[in-house]
């Protein structure tokens, strides 16, 4: 089985039956974004970078299958810059709900709801924690942090050498993934570096209370024109393990 294999939204229902009373009874949503990541990636890329993760932890678990992503998703802090699209926190938690609601009546057991973008990541935590009363029969994890996603990404600067920051929204890491995965939307002739730092109490603030242009103009926060390929590749594994890792441990714990 080729990872494609895996998407749901490109089998027929019939197929999809089988499989989940074959034993594939868990099923990865992955909540994403559709918002600019500055000159030279494309506003899909949290989309094309999710799915590719999502896909990888289907392959690693082994039971699993993928749910067509949910974009747009949270990007108010992203909206004056043209193309980039936010969901109001209360369509947004709907629409997972429904999702949840739906593969639940289908017959999956368990439900795996990540973020590839980070202004999702702290309502999806409040939501599977909701769910997960609404739906004690089934077994729902948010798999990661936005905090642990940043010690990865922090992992990643330190293995390639690249200064703190380097990789925080359309930077190296990013920018490395799609050169790896979707090259086709990605200009590196106009890639351009932007805020480049720690991630301050201050730094933070200006985000969220002035949007992206309170810290770059250009959009990024990181440095893209040091993004390789190869690179790509470490990441997508590095992301996928650590979701397979926490999503096995949560769901041990919560059939003990």
């Amino acid at each position: 089985m080729s990872n494609r294999e895996y998407l749901l939204e490109q089998m027929n229902w019939p197929t999809i039956k089988e499989k989940i009373e074959a034993g594939m009874d868990t099923v990865i949503i992955c909540t994403a974004s559709v918002e600019q990541h500055g000159h030279h990636l494309s506003e899909l890329t949290d989309t094309v970078i999710g799915q590719e993760v999502a896909l990888r932890v289907a392959e690693k678990l082994g039971n699993a299958l993928v749910s067509p992503v949910i974009r747009p998703g949270l990007s108010e802090h992203h909206m004056p810059m043209a193309g980039s699209i936010t969901l109001r926190p209360e369509i947004y938690r709907g629409i997972i709900e429904d999702f949840v609601t739906g593969y639940k009546s289908h017959g999956f057991k368990k439900i795996i709801i990540f973020s590839s973008h980070g202004g999702n990541f702290n309502e999806n935590e409040k939501i599977v924690k909701e769910l997960k009363e609404v739906h004690p029969d089934i077994q729902l994890s948010s798999a990661l942090s936005l905090t642990r996603l940043m010690e990865l990404m922090a992992q990643f600067e330190k293995k390639y050498g690249l200064v703190e920051g380097s990789c925080a929204h359309g930077g190296a890491m990013e920018t490395s993934v799609m050169l790896h995965i979707a090259p086709n939307q990605v200009d590196m002739d106009k890639a351009k570096a932007g805020y480049v730092g720690p991630m301050t109490e201050e730094v933070l603030n200006k985000l969220f209370n002035q949007g992206i242009v309170g810290i770059t103009e250009v959009g990024i926060m990181g440095d893209p024109t040091k993004a390789k390929a190869e690179w790509g590749e470490y990441f997508l594994d590095l992301f996928s393990d650590e979701i397979v890792k926490a999503v096995r441990d949560e769901f041990y714990f919560q059939n003990a």
